[in-house]
């Protein structure tokens, strides 16, 4: 969802200015923010996209999520006041509006309707990612790297309502993603295959089940 929805252009650029907002440009693997690291603002993905990661207990890189053009990250961080669990990285050259939390939190003395907007967004924002965080509990909860693959594509395709759908992985991010090694998770996805319960070429799948 974008925290902007309902916004207009117009409206759009009077936020920024009582926001204070930052416009920064990152480079392709620059990290934004390291893990432990305190964050003060909500960062808007203008264009680009980010990848949340995080090191296991052996320092193998997990990666916890993705974040593309129109949202947002560091929500629940800069809402506890805790500091941040993941590691922010560009996954390409990548423009980041920061804003303000504070100001986002204390209306203008206008009460501008559209702040209030912004307000409205931010919650079902966060409410979303609440969702999304029970999916991905759901997947890691499974006990096979099989079920935890078949999982993940039958939520692909649920998502795109298509026979054949793609997912934003390579095998190397998906196997970070499943919590398995690129190995293993070849030599999955090869039997899957020559069982016909799934077929696949590069990051493009169809389920047969």
């Amino acid at each position: 969802m974008n925290i902007f929805e309902n916004i207009s252009k117009q409206e759009k650029n009077e936020l920024q200015k009582c926001l204070q907002a930052v416009l920064k440009s990152y480079k392709k693997d620059e990290i934004i923010f390291n893990a432990d690291e305190k964050v003060s603002c909500i960062y808007y993905v203008q264009e680009g996209a980010v990848e949340l990661i995080k090191d296991d207990l052996n320092g193998n890189e997990i990666i916890i999520g993705r974040i593309f053009e129109n949202e947002t990250f560091a929500e629940s961080f800069v809402c506890t006041q805790t500091p941040s669990m993941v590691c922010a990285k560009a996954l390409t050259d990548t423009k980041i509006l920061m804003l303000n939390f504070n100001r986002i939190l204390n209306i203008c003395s206008n009460s501008c309707p559209f702040h209030k907007k912004l307000l409205k967004n931010l919650l079902k924002i966060i409410a979303f990612k609440n969702i999304h965080l029970q999916t991905r509990l759901e997947l890691l909860s499974k006990k096979t790297l099989r079920e935890r693959i078949l999982c993940l594509l039958s939520k692909y395709k649920k998502r795109t309502d298509s026979e054949i759908f793609e997912i934003p992985y390579s095998i190397e991010k998906m196997a970070q993603f499943l919590g398995a090694n690129r190995s293993a998770l070849s030599r999955e996805l090869y039997k899957l295959k020559n069982e016909n319960l799934i077929d696949y070429h590069f990051n493009s799948f169809k389920i047969n089940l």
